[in-house]
């Protein structure tokens, strides 16, 4: 990519972002609801992936429900845009008006701190994931994201520039191991997104009955550590999102490093499942998520 084209998506994302934050919310996201309109019924932008993940995830379903799910998809994460460019607006005097984060919930990080070796604090692409983190950090857990490079460098450093503003805490793929160990020895609590498709390298498992390749990072870093794992969403319900954390326990290790990590990623794989079960039309279909296949 020319250094020209990297300047000039840059400064097109600088005036959309401009231009949204100077609207209100509901304004900004009625527009969102007309630019998915645009997307998913006349440019029909993934809908064939997004229609092929739906039919292995719900073969139950009818071919219309899967449609209107496609359709419900691109409106949630249109919206999910608008409110990432919004990321600075958002502090802890307002941001109750738009985040919930009940006692209880709350309650599961603080005794996973308590254990003195951080937390490995898992996520999947539903809800909005950014705003999650951003809620953990405002209510004043010490958040470390671990985060993709992207290939237009003006970009990632705004990205991290919005996300650093609730005092979160980033590191890059490329560091990662030095940077998660780091922040863990600090007892922070390291973020990671582990449901995309991580190719060869990736662990199988099983992903609404079909094996998935998924990142291992998680089910390493906690054998490596003995760090608790708690997983984390952030679905929007009644006008708000309602976060849900939920310590993962793994009983049945036995020692082999290879099977142990199958395992760990398997019961997180399971509980990001059921949340996407209860909101599919709130997950990132638009993925493919079964792109890699396991080897016969």
């Amino acid at each position: 990519m020319s250094s020209f084209r990297k300047w000039a998506e840059y400064a097109t994302l600088n005036l959309i972002v401009s231009g949204l934050n100077f609207l209100p919310l509901d304004t900004a996201r009625e527009l969102a609801d007309g630019l998915a309109f645009f997307v998913c019924s006349v440019l029909k932008i993934r809908k064939t992936v997004t229609l092929n993940n739906l039919s292995r995830a719900f073969p139950q379903r009818t071919d219309k429900e899967r449609r209107r799910i496609y359709r419900r998809v691109w409106r949630h994460f249109t919206r999910v845009a608008v409110e990432l460019a919004r990321l600075p607006r958002l502090n802890s005097a307002n941001m109750s008006k738009y985040i919930y984060i009940a006692p209880e919930q709350a309650t599961v990080l603080t005794e996973a701190l308590s254990l003195k070796r951080g937390v490995i604090f898992v996520s999947g692409h539903l809800g909005n994931w950014e705003w999650l983190g951003a809620g953990a950090a405002m209510s004043g857990f010490p958040m470390t994201y671990v985060v993709e490079n992207q290939t237009n460098r003006r970009i990632e450093e705004w990205m991290n520039r919005l996300r650093t503003k609730p005092n979160v805490e980033i590191v890059t793929r490329q560091n990662a191991v030095k940077g998660i160990l780091s922040a863990l020895k600090r007892n922070r609590i390291v973020a990671m997104l582990s449901d995309q498709d991580a190719g060869p390298a990736g662990v199988f498992v099983l992903l609404f009955g079909t094996p998935a390749s998924t990142p291992r990072g998680p089910a390493l870093f906690h054998l490596k550590t003995g760090a608790p794992i708690v997983f984390g969403a952030a679905p929007f319900i009644e006008n708000k999102y309602r976060i849900i954390f939920e310590r993962l326990t793994f009983p049945n290790l036995t020692g082999d490093y290879e099977i142990d990590e199958a395992s760990i990623m398997s019961i997180i794989t399971k509980r990001l499942e059921r949340e996407i079960t209860n909101y599919p039309e709130q997950y990132l279909w638009l993925h493919r998520r079964w792109k890699t296949t396991p080897k016969a």
